[in-house]
């Protein structure tokens, strides 16, 4: 029989209805049969949920991650089919229907204040789903919706939900606390630490600080970069040179360049491309880094070159406090953002190690998961 006669007969409404009334545990098998035969002479599909295609630099290095963990036996396909509402070119259930298991994350995507349908989405749970390296954004504006975290907290019991993976202990227990205290969560370091990192060489000649700003949509004011030139102009009459990096690709980059020349350094180099990893490259051949973005100060960190945080978000404080280096958190405006970066500390080859052993490791049982859950 075809499998195009067995899909069709899957929705036939005779059968459909006698599939009803079997007892459960033959369902289950039925259900795993006919998966098995689907699989059969193709690799598994995994649907991809997340922030997917704006070039945002993190989110594309997150697709990295999986290509690294999973393309060699898993085809993996993007669900949301588009950037702009509602996001899908199809009906979801159609597309889940294609895919054997649906990895979600990472990335903010556990929002207090919305569901965004890209994400933890209800017609994902008809699939094995896998929820890694998410995080909890928390401003100081922050609403905390009571019927979003109930519906939050459906999703994450749900028994198809088998895996949850959150990128720092403060995450986990802030959904343990708001969400439910039900949830077993695996802490690892954010994923992007596992990632095997194009090799990058210090170019000859002046030391490079690489600064990293962003387009801030929705401000009433642009942002005021007056700090961060003050620090990089301290750094070239030290005789530095700066590189700032544009650290982005697609709609992202785009954006990102357009405000680049709101950063009046003289003389500055600007890299500006849409191959990720000359982007991350370029990050590695730095001295050292300040970043408005976080997988900026991350990539820089495993790389070993020491960054200041320019945003101290929640995620940025946590990753730095992590592995002791707390006092390279400051913000683009701050008066003393000249003196963060001349006393900027250099992260510890053994505290990167570590970083990189906890989310290999953590990424492995994540794969080892999946795989025993479809029956690989």
């Amino acid at each position: 029989m075809s499998s195009m006669r067995l899909s069709s007969l899957r929705h036939h409404p005779v059968v459909r209805s006698a599939a009803r009334r079997l007892p459960d545990p033959l369902k289950e098998q039925i259900k795993t049969a006919v998966a098995r035969r689907r699989r059969r002479g193709r690799k598994p599909v995994i649907g991809l949920a997340g922030f997917f295609g704006a070039g945002n630099y993190g989110d594309e290095l997150f697709l990295s991650v999986y290509e690294q963990y999973f393309g060699e036996e898993f085809e993996l396909r993007v669900l949301a089919d588009n950037m702009t509402k509602p996001y899908y070119d199809r009906p979801l259930p159609e597309i889940v229907d294609e895919v054997d298991a649906i990895l979600i994350g990472g990335g903010d995507i556990l929002q207090p204040w919305q569901a965004d349908p890209r994400y933890f989405n209800h017609k994902m749970l008809a699939k094995p789903v896998f929820v890694v390296g998410i995080g909890v954004p928390i401003y100081r504006n922050t609403e905390i919706k009571p019927h979003i975290i109930e519906k939050h907290k459906r999703f994450l019991e749900h028994p198809n939900v088998k895996f949850i993976g959150v990128r720092d202990r403060p995450t986990a227990d802030w959904t343990l606390a708001n969400i439910s205290a039900d949830l077993d969560i695996k802490v690892a370091p954010d994923m992007v630490c596992s990632l095997d990192l194009p090799a990058a060489t210090k170019p000859e000649g002046a030391p490079i600080l690489g600064v990293v700003t962003r387009y801030r949509p929705n401000l009433d004011e642009p942002d005021d970069y007056s700090r961060v030139e003050e620090m990089a102009g301290k750094a070239i009459a030290e005789g530095w040179r700066v590189r700032h990096l544009i650290l982005g690709t697609m709609d992202v980059g785009r954006r990102d360049m357009a405000n680049a020349d709101d950063l009046d350094i003289p003389g500055k180099e600007v890299v500006y491309t849409e191959d990720l990893d000359e982007l991350t490259r370029a990050i590695g051949e730095c001295t050292a880094l300040a970043s408005m973005k976080f997988h900026g100060s991350v990539v820089a960190t495993m790389y070993g070159v020491p960054s200041i945080v320019m945003i101290p978000t929640n995620k940025n404080r946590n990753f730095m406090k992590r592995i002791g280096l707390d006092a390279n958190v400051s913000d683009f405006a701050a008066a003393d953002l000249a003196e963060r970066f001349a006393d900027r500390i250099v992260p510890d080859p053994e505290a990167v190690a570590g970083l990189r052993t906890a989310a290999d490791a953590h990424l492995r049982e994540l794969r080892t998961g999946v795989k025993q859950t479809l029956g690989l």
